[in-house]
């Protein structure tokens, strides 16, 4: 998983505010404001989930080579 990506899963875990906005339709803005790659915006856009472990999830079946570190895809 890129740094930036792992980042911004940790970041949802622990700042409900920020994991709302990810879910609610604010993924957008909370997603520029942070140093992602296009790849990483692009991948983190393309999630569809209603809930954490879900968007955690797909984000780890984009990108399976690495894993979430100390994160395990239900």
């Amino acid at each position: 998983m890129p740094r930036n990506i792992d980042a911004l899963i940790w970041r949802a875990f622990v700042d409900p505010g920020f994991q709302k906005g990810l879910l609610n339709g604010g993924r957008s803005e909370l997603v520029d404001a942070m140093d992602l790659t296009a790849e990483e915006k692009r991948a983190v856009l393309a999630v569809e989930a209603d809930s954490l472990e879900a968007f955690a999830g797909a984000l780890c079946q984009t990108y399976p080579e690495a894993g979430l570190q100390g994160w395990t895809a239900a």
